[in-house]
């Protein structure tokens, strides 16, 4: 008879593990939170809070400014708007005709030797 090198498993009782008490610790829902991560998250809302106020302010500092130059803007235009007008009223009184017409109210008379041009 051969002998058969395979285990008979047949013989063998099946031994159960006697289970040990594990001390295992009781899982919640929640995580610990170390102070380094608590202080991290202040430090984090504190610097978004900062952040936020330094927008507005810029925002509002942007918006004067912007008034600012259409106020500027404004009497820039005005002032050209002036000169304009200015230049335009000292065309018509230097004006050949108006000169002439003066000349005849007041009897004056043109002669050449008391002409000056005079230019700016």
């Amino acid at each position: 008879m051969r002998e058969s090198t395979a285990r008979n498993l047949q013989n063998y009782e099946e031994v159960q593990p006697q289970a040990k008490p594990v001390n295992t610790p009781k899982v919640s829902g929640r995580v610990a939170v170390s102070k380094l991560e608590i202080s991290l998250l202040i430090g984090l809302g504190v610097l978004v809070l900062s952040l936020m106020v330094a927008l507005v302010s810029i925002n509002v500092s942007m918006t004067a400014a912007q008034n600012n130059l259409d106020e500027v803007t404004s009497k820039l235009s005005k002032t050209s708007t002036e000169n304009i007008n200015l230049r335009q009223e000292i065309s018509e009184m230097t004006s050949f005709d108006r000169l002439s017409s003066f000349a005849k109210e007041h009897n004056l008379k043109m002669s050449n030797k008391n002409v000056r041009n005079v230019s700016k």
